[in-house]
């Protein structure tokens, strides 16, 4: 293997890394997001009703970055499988 095919090599898989990082700290956000709506929701029952019908414009987002970046992860791995 020479010089520059190690180094485009080194190259996919840092940017592979990096999807992987973006993808756990959006997985973050939203697990510490959930676990936040699950204490609301043993705390009052009334406002779990009030919560599961109000949407989550921020929580849909990280989750469209989520598959976003997981979809880009997915295809570099695809072009890595012999």
């Amino acid at each position: 293997m020479d010089e520059d095919s190690f180094l485009e090599l080194l190259e996919i898989y840092i940017d592979m890394a990096e999807k992987q990082e973006e993808m756990i700290y959006r997985l973050g956000k939203v697990t510490k997001r959930l676990a936040e709506d699950l204490k609301l929701l043993r705390n009052d029952q009334q406002y779990s009703d009030e919560l599961a019908r109000k949407p989550d414009d921020k929580l849909n987002q990280d989750m469209a970055i989520i598959d976003e970046v997981m979809d880009q992860y997915k295809e570099e791995k695809a072009e890595l499988e012999p």
